[in-house]
């Protein structure tokens, strides 16, 4: 499945006297990308006729990134707008409009030992200065695009064969005969629902403790008997957490927006991501592990991994490794004072994977010191 992630930003540049020589910088910063876009309106040093109109200049485009990004596909256009065309003499309309200056790419990220992408001829200094300045200003028009492959996948809904029992179900299934008391909310429920999904909600309901609610002492066991309320075996740390448990019982999704009584958090989907695993709900961890996926980054890396670790999701474990050992990652990880509970908590394999990412780290990180040896070089 893939998703995208984007801007547009707006850039004015100098097109005459001394300032036309400077760089003109503005950054594009969205999720947890941050790029910056250069534009030099004569060239950028050490390009041809950088630095004069009648030197031949051109119009240079920079994009330079600043953090370690994912693989994902960029898609960068640069576009510098015409003036607005004069009326033409003894005319009634306008002459015709003329194709703007652009400039476009798509290429995958990170490539190797590169930050630094250029587009050096977009348009001649002196066309730029002639058709496109206003005011001695010309527009450029800049938009990022990031695709991004989430490569962990989702297992088909087995929603409708879970429930093809309850045909007797009227009006949604019926109504509750139980409910959970989670977090000091209780929640009712529908026993054939929740044990159709999961073998382990089955066994908490026929075994479960039940929770004897402030009611009157002559309607205890009358309320107890009707609809027991029971507290789940699994430690919750939020209500919010039961409701999105429910949610995907009742409806096969993750939730959205405030539905479960909060935003949908990285901390939310963690808890959730561990009740999956207690209830065996193995597709509902795949959707945790892949909305984790979607918001890592070097902040959240260290728990994300460790709660992957723990919780038996390999897939997502896999894949925060793969992110630690692009670029710098690890080492800013280590920085912002992670890893340090995963270096003590995980699984019996944990120091190992940690070895390996350290030694995978340290090559990544020798092998573009040499990329950057042998660019000097050449």
């Amino acid at each position: 499945m893939q998703g995208s992630v984007g801007k547009f930003v707006e850039i004015s540049i100098p097109c005459g006297g001394p300032a036309a020589g400077d760089v003109v910088s503005l950054e594009i910063a969205f999720d947890d990308h941050a790029w910056t876009v250069q534009c030099y309106p004569r060239g950028a040093p050490g390009e041809a006729g950088a630095g004069s109109v009648a030197g031949g200049g051109h119009l240079s485009i920079h994009l330079v990134n600043h953090t370690n990004a994912r693989n994902a596909k960029v898609l960068f256009e640069a576009i510098v707008l015409y003036r607005a065309a004069p009326a033409e003499a003894g005319g009634a309309g306008g002459a015709p409009p003329r194709e703007n200056y652009h400039a476009s790419s798509v290429f995958e990220y990170p490539a190797e030992g590169a930050r630094r992408f250029s587009w050096p001829r977009v348009a001649s200094a002196r066309d730029v200065q002639e058709r496109c300045a206003v005011g001695g200003y010309a527009t450029v028009v800049c938009g990022l695009a990031v695709l991004r492959h989430n490569p962990i996948p989702a297992l088909p809904s087995t929603f409708a064969a879970d429930v093809a029992s309850l045909l007797e179900a009227r009006k949604k299934f019926g109504d509750p005969d139980a409910s959970f008391a989670v977090g000091g909310k209780t929640f009712d429920v529908v026993r054939k629902v929740l044990a159709a999904r999961s073998p382990v909600l089955r066994a908490e309901l026929d075994g479960g403790a039940t929770v004897v609610l402030e009611e009157e002492e002559e309607e205890k066991e009358e309320a107890m008997a009707a609809k027991p309320v029971i507290r789940p075996k699994h430690e919750f740390k939020t209500a919010s957490t039961f409701c999105a448990l429910l949610l995907y019982l009742y409806c096969d999704r993750l939730p959205r927006g405030t539905e479960c009584g909060c935003p949908v958090t990285m901390d939310l989907v963690r808890d959730l991501l561990a009740a999956a695993d207690w209830y065996a709900l193995d597709r509902l961890k795949l959707l945790c592990a892949r909305k984790l996926w979607d918001g890592l980054s070097v902040a959240t890396v260290s728990k994300t991994l460790w709660y992957a670790d723990r919780y038996r999701c390999p897939e997502l474990k896999s894949l925060c490794i793969d992110f630690l050992a692009v670029g710098d990652n690890f080492k800013n990880a280590l920085r912002r004072g992670g890893l340090r509970l995963a270096d003590e908590e995980l699984a019996a394999g944990g120091p190992r994977d940690l070895d390996e990412l350290r030694r995978r780290s340290s090559c990544s990180s020798s092998s573009g010191s040499v990329s950057k040896k042998r660019k000097a070089q050449d």
